[in-house]
Order: C-alpha cells, then sequence, then structure tokens
C-alpha cells in the first residue's frame, strides 16, 4: 500500500528585479538616459539589464564607455526583458520598429516622473552617468565574435 503525498501551494515571493514594473521602469530608463535617440536594439537592452544586475558589470560598462569598446565577451539573457517590452509596448510606452524599441512620449513622461532620489537611485545616476556612449555599433563588434 503506497502513502498519499499532498502538496499545498503556498503564496511566494516575487524577486523585486523579476516584477514586470520593475522591469519595465528600468528598461525605460536605459532608453531615457543612455540611448540615442531613445532608442535601442534588443541585445543592447539586455546587456544593461544584465549589467545593471552587479557592481562589477556596472564598473565594466564605464570601462568600456571610456575605452569605445565593450569589455564583455558575453552577457546574459533574460526572458523577464522580453515580457517586460511586451507589457510596456502594450501600455503605449515603447514602440517596436523591426528590431529596436523606442521609447514614446507616455514613455518619457513616465520616467519623467520617477523621483531619481527615492526610486532606481543606483540605475538612474549610473545610466545617467554612461550616457549614450554604449552604441549599437559596440553591441554589433560583440555580436560578430558570437558568429
Amino acid at each position: 500500500m503506497m502513502s498519499k503525498l499532498t502538496f499545498h501551494r503556498k503564496p511566494m515571493p516575487l524577486m523585486v528585479e523579476h516584477r514586470p514594473i520593475y522591469k519595465i521602469t528600468q528598461l525605460l530608463l536605459v532608453l531615457y538616459l543612455s540611448s540615442r535617440g531613445k532608442k535601442s536594439s534588443l541585445i543592447r537592452l539586455h546587456l544593461f539589464s544584465w549589467v545593471l544586475k552587479d557592481e562589477i558589470r556596472k564598473k565594466m560598462l564605464l570601462e568600456s564607455a571610456n575605452q569605445n569598446q565593450i569589455l564583455f565577451g558575453v552577457w546574459g539573457v533574460d526572458p523577464a526583458v522580453n515580457i517586460s517590452l511586451q507589457y510596456a509596448e502594450a501600455e503605449g510606452l515603447i514602440s517596436k520598429s523591426g528590431l529596436s524599441y523606442k521609447l514614446t512620449q507616455d514613455g518619457a513622461k513616465y520616467v519623467s516622473e520617477i523621483d531619481s532620489e527615492m526610486a532606481f537611485k543606483d540605475d538612474y545616476f549610473f545610466l545617467q552617468s554612461i550616457g549614450s556612449k554604449i552604441t549599437e555599433g559596440m553591441v554589433e563588434n560583440i555580436i560578430k565574435e558570437w558568429e
């Protein structure tokens, strides 16, 4: 005779970094503060999302900006980025054009209302300091090495 196993589903908190509104805001900040023309490719957004998770990566990206060459050989691709971009597009905060995403007026308004002293303080000032120095061309040069 076999014993019966029963499972009870319990609510589990979702890490802040994986909450859609957190990731949406982070990506909008990248477009607003660190992208030329408030526009970026998907793979570049993945790079920034990956970098923003770690202080050492942030330092390396700043150094990359100073050297005009990305010092990472590879970086992580997070499914939460893709999902968050879909939500942001559905809400009219970004628009998709080919393989790029562009901040809309509504997206820019949303970002401009963020109190940089309270919310996303570290990300805000990091992205502001790096500006648009990490170009699509720099990202493409790394991608070519993947092939």
